[in-house]
């Protein structure tokens, strides 16, 4: 049984922002309704309760640490080069967040919205905005909703989108894991991915647009390995990014399991093709316990591949005009 309970986090911009905390007998996880970001996300061991994502003690720095930490990001997620893109014959300008180009929904993305709020008896929690037509440039009135719900030992979201016109959309979850607690980093972490190949990226961490195979390259985690045991090898790949920032894509569904030294597990799955695997290259903050710093904590980021729209062998995501479209991201936990 699945309880929610409804608190008071923070003010922002002279508004309230609550914390709607899921629990049942395995995992509690904290939602705020700015930003529908997850601020904590505790699991049950032998030894107690362990909270294994970053997060801050307040709106305000979520914004201002330009980390996306633990939001929703929209319209579409990650990177579109040159901030534009064509569609149906007409080529649309986006807002320019990082350098020229695109990035996680622009200046005013989904991470940085407040959100209505509905809850259910049976534990489900649905959070849901407007995007309005020409939002950060986008084309179409969107609506979304993002639904919160456990079952057991699983913690899923649920998105779906409805827009007026056709349109970009590519939603995800930038959870940073620390499967240690926030003071334990990721380079001890083993990671399995369940992905043979990568999209090498550019200086602007873009992708070129070869899908390239990670056998024999630092990219290789078809078998477990520790985070830390290549991400410092000499490659330019890694260099570009300070480790790894990279989408790959996923063979099905399992996009990863991921360990802890201390025996926390999670495994991830989704309906998306890609799958961002971030390091915290440039993680820089107070958190909630304490400072962060870098590579404090790993993001894995379903996804439709950075800059698809303008790469004609990757699957555009779009959101076709009055159709409702939705995907998932499922995290399951255990305890070694």
């Amino acid at each position: 049984m699945t309880t929610i309970q409804k608190t008071l986090y923070d003010t922002y911009k002279g508004r309230e922002v609550h914390l709607y905390t899921l629990s049942n007998d395995f995992l509690s996880v904290g939602i705020m309704d700015f930003g529908a970001a997850v601020q904590y996300l505790k699991v049950k061991t032998p030894e107690g309760e362990k909270d294994i994502c970053l997060g801050f003690k307040s709106a305000e720095h979520y914004v201002t640490s330009c980390q996306f930490c633990g939001s929703t990001v929209g319209r579409v997620a990650n990177r579109i080069r040159g901030a534009q893109f064509t569609l149906n014959g007409t080529t649309y300008h986006l807002s320019k967040n990082q350098g020229e180009n695109h990035h996680h929904g622009g200046f005013d993305g989904f991470d940085r919205k407040f959100y209505s709020v509905f809850e259910t008896d049976d534990g489900t929690l649905t959070m849901s905005l407007v995007s309005p037509d020409g939002d950060e440039g986008y084309p179409g009135e969107l609506h979304m909703s993002v639904q919160f719900s456990l079952e057991e030992n699983r913690f899923n979201i649920l998105y779906t989108g409805i827009s007026t016109k056709d349109t970009l959309w590519a939603p995800t979850s930038h959870i940073y894991f620390c499967l240690d607690g926030e003071k334990g980093g990721v380079l001890d972490t083993t990671l399995t991915m369940y992905a043979d190949r990568f999209t090498p990226c550019d200086g602007e961490s873009i992708p070129t647009g070869e899908i390239r195979a990670v056998s024999g390259t630092p990219f290789d985690f078809t078998s477990p390995k520790l985070i830390g045991l290549d991400i410092d090898a000499p490659c330019r790949q890694l260099e570009y990014c300070k480790g790894y920032d990279h989408n790959y894509v996923l063979n099905g569904s399992h996009v990863c399991t991921a360990k802890g030294r201390e025996g926390v597990c999670v495994d991830i799955y989704t309906d998306m093709p890609g799958a961002q695997f971030y390091t915290g290259n440039y993680v820089n903050s107070e958190g909630k316990y304490g400072y962060m710093g870098f590579r404090a904590g790993f993001a894995m980021e379903p996804q439709f591949f950075p800059n698809a729209v303008n790469e004609p062998s990757f699957m555009t995501p779009l959101l076709p005009a009055d159709t409702p479209v939705a995907h998932y991201i499922t995290y399951e936990f255990r305890t070694e």
